[in-house]
């Protein structure tokens, strides 16, 4: 090729900001101007990751369309609109209809060698170099493969667990390679192996040394100690093969080897389409909406990695971390957490943990939890949750989780809704103390492998069945996680308001999945406001002022410095009294004080929220603070029955996500931790009994 016209390209690709991609297959003049060259595979990712506004894909008609597909913003441009594959058009919609009509759990696989209507009509795409793991990595027994039959039956021998139905497409480069070419060519060159291509008939790769997509084929000559190949594939790939490889000999299988189609690119047409932008690729936009889906999803799947295990956790709270020790040791088990393993809300739980003093004690505390949930609870939950807790606190004893205690006692304290003490705690962190002493016990498993950083992003599902869960790295690495059972343990919706006592990165993801599969959810408008929070007007999670505060006397104050309410109502009732006042007043909060408390209490009781306040400003041993109410609590979610099993087959929900109806229309202070934990264990329970009965 002229120096001149190599000028010209680069010259034209600068003032367009154009990319030209190139396949293997077109001729080696294109390939050397070509900024990519690449198998359909590659050049779909790269298509997805260029910062060019215009893409001159040199190439056939689909692999235009599919560059499209992937950026509906972006130009597109064919070189020759003529440039086509056969194969693309072998299948319609009719025969597609049949075999959906036939099969009901399947799964239309669409080569990528295909026009975008066969693609809109489609599950996935898939290319010949990912084809086997993305087949591998989907749920459905049965695949129908199209266009290619040969690549159909390819993939089928390795995948003897998928019943395949095949389609009577071809490409018919590789259809007219013979066995009896492939003898004549084993003759000549008795000492080269035979590379091929899956889209050759099954004689030909029953003969074939290595069979692989272009790009494997290029990689295998590479790396082989062989000096000599029989290459039956497209010939445009001699031209990276020869330039990769000086000092090895390629040869062909026949002379009958060559795509016209691929062969009609020129680089006078190339600087033809950028001079003028034509032939610009216009897709349909219900074809491009639909046919878009799968060409994702096959870039999703493709560069995923599958974990086996029995159970895969969602969270990793005390609801989660419960579960994990309380299932078999000699089972395997995954957790994932969205963020760091603390970074659950479960650390920064202030008050308690609810627990039934002695048999006396039961009448009073079930009102108290029924009163606070406006008597809309579900009492066989809430009876379970009480009944359960003393043996759960012999538990959390036993994994060294400290309680306060007086002359080896146990001391209880009283807050908002409970009309006695029942609430036994760790300074004013008791949620940390919990929660790192169980984080502590599951690290030390070593059946149970953690990942931080990773983030749930769909389910894996056959029917109504839960097979487990895909999840995203923080490196954008996709992980499908198979298990026997999964359990949903993801924490609640903090992070969608703007004044939260939540961390932000917990945003119900767990219930929107539930949406997408038709999972029941309940009591969606359930949400608990905290009447105290530390006031602030800068931005971020609320700091939450416990309300063992108010249970060991502080008083909430008017803008007069005057008491205006009980300060131990329930919290949506609190909640609504300061609101009320708040506005009387004309204030954006209103005052706390601890001055009722003495201060040995407050430093000794509460020495994180007076360390906290200090930090802010407020001596609370000295002066009264500021607060707001601010979300805190969800107590809808996704619906369960006792054993924490959703309405989808071998899916569990537990903690905060979930709703078995022990709060009703409104929690009562320190019910959360309790119940997480008594709902979780019931959850790894019904699941070890599930896998014994089956």
């Amino acid at each position: 090729m002229k120096d001149s016209i190599k000028e010209q390209i680069n010259k034209l690709k600068k003032e367009n900001n154009a990319v030209i991609l190139a396949h293997y297959y077109v001729s080696g003049d294109i390939q050397d101007i070509a900024d990519y060259v690449g198998d359909s595979f590659y050049l779909s990712k790269i298509a997805t990751q260029t910062d060019a506004d215009v893409i001159v894909m040199c190439g056939v008609e689909f692999m235009g369309e599919s560059a499209k597909l992937l950026n509906k913003d972006k130009t597109v441009l064919l070189p020759d609109t003529n440039a086509d594959c056969p194969m693309a058009h072998m299948c319609d919609a009719d025969k597609i209809k049949i075999v959906r009509d036939t099969y009901d759990d399947v799964a239309v696989v669409c080569y990528i060698n295909s026009t975008a209507e066969l693609k809109s009509l489609s599950d996935v795409c898939v290319t010949s170099a990912n084809a086997k793991k993305v087949v591998e990595n989907l749920p459905n027994k049965n695949i129908y493969f199209i266009p290619d039959e040969n690549l159909g039956r390819y993939i089928a021998k390795q995948l003897p667990d998928k019943h395949f139905i095949f389609n009577d497409g071809f490409c018919p480069i590789h259809k007219d390679l013979t066995i009896n070419d492939l003898r004549a060519a084993k003759q000549a060159h008795p000492e080269a192996l035979v590379l091929a291509h899956p889209e050759c008939t099954e004689e030909i790769l029953e003969n074939a040394d290595y069979i692989g997509s272009t790009s494997e084929i290029i990689k295998y000559a590479k790396t082989s100690s062989s000096k000599s190949f029989i290459i039956a594939t497209e010939t445009g790939v001699f031209h990276k093969l020869q330039a990769d490889n000086p000092d090895k000999t390629f040869y062909p299988v026949s002379d009958r080897q060559e795509c016209p189609g691929m062969k009609l690119i020129t680089p006078e047409k190339v600087i033809d389409v950028l001079k003028n932008k034509s032939n610009q690729v216009i897709l349909d936009e219900e074809f491009s909406n639909l046919a878009n889906k799968p060409l994702e999803k096959m870039l999703s799947l493709s560069s995923k990695t599958t974990i086996k295990t029995d159970y895969v956790i969602v969270g990793c709270g005390v609801s989660g971390l419960y579960t994990a020790l309380n299932l078999p040791d000699d089972s395997d088990i995954i957790m994932i957490s969205k963020d760091a393993f603390d970074h659950s809300d479960s650390f920064l739980a202030q008050g308690g943990i609810c627990v039934l003093t002695d048999d006396d004690d039961y009448d009073s505390y079930y009102e108290d939890t029924m009163k606070a949930g406006h008597y809309e609870n579900n009492p066989e939950s809430v009876d379970i949750m009480i009944r359960s807790s003393r043996a759960l606190i012999n538990d959390l004893i036993n994994y060294d989780v400290n309680f306060q205690t007086k002359s080896g006692k146990m001391v209880y304290t009283k807050e908002g809704g409970h009309s006695k003490p029942r609430i036994l705690f760790h300074e004013d962190i008791t949620g940390e103390e919990i929660t790192s002493k169980l984080l502590a016990a599951v690290m030390k498993k070593s059946n149970v492998k953690m990942l931080e950083y990773v983030t749930m992003t769909d389910l894996v599902t056959n029917g109504n069945k839960c097979l487990g869960i895909v999840a995203k790295t923080s490196d954008d690495k996709i992980l499908e996680i198979l298990a026997k059972d999964t359990i949903l343990a993801s924490g609640g919706i903090g992070g969608l308001y703007k004044h939260s006592t939540n961390f932000p990165h917990l945003t119900g993801d767990a219930l929107e999945l539930s949406k997408k599969y038709n999972i029941e959810l309940e009591h969606l408008d359930y949400v608990q406001i905290h009447p105290t929070t530390l006031y602030s007007d800068k931005p971020g999670r609320r700091f939450l002022i416990s309300e063992s505060v108010r249970g060991e006397g502080a008083i909430l104050l008017d803008k007069n410095g005057e008491r205006f309410v009980n300060e131990l109502l329930p919290r949506d009732i609190l909640t609504q009294k300061i609101r009320e006042q708040m506005e009387k007043d004309g204030t954006d909060y209103v005052m706390l004080s601890m001055a009722p408390i003495p201060e040995e209490t407050i430093l000794k009781h509460f020495p994180h929220i007076y360390h906290h306040c200090l930090e802010n400003g407020y001596d609370v041993t000295k002066e009264p603070i500021p607060v707001v109410p601010a979300q805190h609590y969800f107590m809808g979610g996704i619906k369960v029955d006792s054993n924490s099993h959703t309405s989808m087959d071998n899916l569990y929900a537990v903690g905060e996500t979930a709703c078995n109806g022990v709060h009703g229309k409104n929690r009562l202070a320190s019910n959360s931790l309790l119940e997480s934990m008594v709902f979780a264990k019931r959850a790894a329970l019904h699941m070890q009994k599930n896998t014994e009965r089956n």
